[in-house]
């Protein structure tokens, strides 16, 4: 009953990770140079987002970079979903998409620069770009401002450090969109309800 509750109260978050076991499964199932064409066709790359944006930025939430899906369940579980039950539907989706959106352009950005300096080879205009990252680092960006008091900024200092020194250590238009991801969640609290009456984790009460 419990379970089903939990369910109940994000049917969005875990609808999402229906169909991403599908077409998971439909990766699986088409072969490893089928499934790269497929990531490529649905990617948010440079050359992607000049002639189809609005499809691709759609789409790539459904594919994941990998054949693996098992290891999303605990992050849909553990994040996407009490953010979700906090945000209500429609902020946790404003939210998460403005993530996406912004990320995604920023990381291409980035991107862009480096091939015009030529630090990276041309060929990464139509790089491999699909998954739901920034969508639910913007949401857990979000969801940190339901964390208790006084550990609300160390948790979100202590995110925002780890994703810089990532994005330092690797600087990929990837790690620097997991970054600005994050920033953006952050900066969408103040559109975050009820957030010192539904804390996050929600601690056992031992009085």
């Amino acid at each position: 009953m419990r379970l089903l509750r939990g369910v109940a109260g994000a049917p969005f978050s875990f609808a999402w990770l229906l169909v991403l076991l599908v077409t998971t499964r439909v990766q699986r199932s088409a072969g490893h140079r089928e499934s790269r064409r497929i990531q490529r066709r649905n990617s948010t790359n440079l050359r992607r987002l000049r002639t189809e944006p609005s499809r691709v930025l759609t789409s790539s939430l459904f594919w994941l970079d990998d054949h693996r899906w098992w290891p999303y369940v605990p992050v849909f579980v553990c994040v996407v979903a009490p953010a979700e039950r906090r945000l209500r539907w429609w902020r946790w989706l404003l939210v998460g998409i403005c993530a996406h959106v912004i990320a995604t352009y920023v990381g291409q950005s980035y991107l862009r620069v480096l091939i015009r300096k030529g630090r990276v080879p041309q060929r990464l205009e139509n790089a491999r770009d699909v998954g739901v990252s920034y969508f639910v680092l913007g949401v857990a960006g979000a969801l940190s401002g339901y964390t208790r008091r006084p550990w609300r900024s160390r948790a979100q200092a202590a995110v925002v450090l780890a994703l810089a020194g990532n994005a330092a250590a690797r600087p990929t238009f990837t790690e620097v969109g997991h970054l600005t991801a994050f920033v953006v969640g952050l900066a969408a609290i103040p559109l975050a309800p009820d957030r010192d009456l539904r804390p996050y984790p929600r601690l056992p009460d031992v009085s």
